[in-house]
């Protein structure tokens, strides 16, 4: 059991804290959404088609004001984020979604982040294995006196190292 806590129990307190992170992040704390809160929330999700690189939310084109009118009208019939963001994607095509669909090809802007930190994450415990067997490394008798050959002395120990030390 010491050899397991002492070898694994840095990384299972790492995962415990990373679990109750992630526990706490996902909780909704606050009340329900307003149908105020889900137009900004959708609008912010779908792209205005004259504007480049704006969301209908920040676009004050005359196309992104009748787009938060409409959709805070499908709000008030009880649509849901997902009808009313699938009826933008069928009416304009799925470019209109700031936020990608996770299908498909465009499951791969999702993956490849994900993927990555994991392999990061692999090879840095690969790495601090790695120094961590080397361990300690001391002198060798044959490196003290290929070191004392180098500086012109015999490698034996006795004052040569001392002026060593002094930083000549």
């Amino acid at each position: 059991m010491r050899d397991f806590l002492g070898r694994w129990g840095a990384w299972v307190a790492i995962g415990v804290v990373l679990l109750i992170t992630f526990a706490i992040g996902i909780q909704s704390t606050g009340p329900p959404p307003t149908n105020a809160d889900r137009l900004l929330a959708i609008s912010q999700t779908i792209k205005c088609p004259q504007c480049h690189g704006e969301s209908v939310a920040e676009s004050n084109a005359d196309v992104s004001i009748q787009i938060r009118a409409d959709i805070a009208k499908r709000l008030d019939q009880g649509q849901t984020d997902d009808q009313i963001r699938a009826y933008y994607a069928s009416t304009y095509g799925d470019f209109i979604l700031l936020t990608p669909k996770a299908t498909g090809v465009t499951s791969l802007v999702w993956i490849i982040p994900v993927v990555a930190f994991v392999l990061g994450v692999a090879g840095l415990v690969v790495a601090f294995r790695r120094w961590k067997v080397r361990g300690d490394v001391h002198a060798t008798a044959a490196d003290r006196e290929l070191v004392g050959r180098a500086l012109g002395t015999d490698g034996s120990g006795g004052d040569d190292d001392a002026e060593m030390g002094s930083g000549r």
